[in-house]
């Protein structure tokens, strides 16, 4: 299986995700799910330009995502894939990854949003997704860096 790390994360790629992630999981390829990116030229060359030399950036939107999955499924370098919202991790695991864990590590504070757990917070109805998400057998937990203890997001919260 390559798709190895799926990680919502509304910063994308960042010196966490460039310094750790990649390297824990010895991506070659980094997927970005995202419909605004995919139409924003200008962001997708920022994040092209964010990227580390050896990897190889994927913007996709998604629309046709179940082909997305089995592209980067066939793949035999690993693959990490970014997600701003729970809405598309929810489209993502509905197209088919096979891969059953959800890494959340950056969901950035707002008027709809309360605080989980350090730097994450969460709308109702981000909440609702990823309860339902860990309802379907995803295993959902909060882990910023690859050294920290992994905290699982029902044991933070109260269904």
């Amino acid at each position: 299986m390559s798709i190895q790390f799926i990680r919502i994360d509304d910063r994308l790629i960042h010196g966490q995700v460039v310094t750790a992630w990649i390297k824990n999981y010895q991506a070659k390829n980094v997927l970005i799910v995202d419909d605004g990116v995919a139409k924003d030229d200008f962001l997708q060359s920022v994040l092209k330009m964010a990227a580390p030399s050896g990897i190889k950036l994927f913007i996709r939107g998604t629309e046709n995502l179940e082909k997305t999955v089995e592209q980067f499924e066939a793949s035999e370098k690993n693959t990490l894939v970014l997600l701003k919202t729970p809405q598309t991790a929810k489209k993502l695991f509905d197209a088919g990854v096979k891969l059953r864990e959800l890494n959340v590590g950056g969901m950035g504070a707002n008027r709809y949003r309360k605080s989980l757990y350090k730097n994450i917070s969460a709308s109702e109805e981000e909440m609702q997704i990823l309860t339902a998400l860990e309802e379907e057998g995803v295993k959902v937990y909060f882990r910023t860096v690859p050294a920290d203890r992994e905290i699982v997001f029902g044991s933070v919260v109260k269904k």
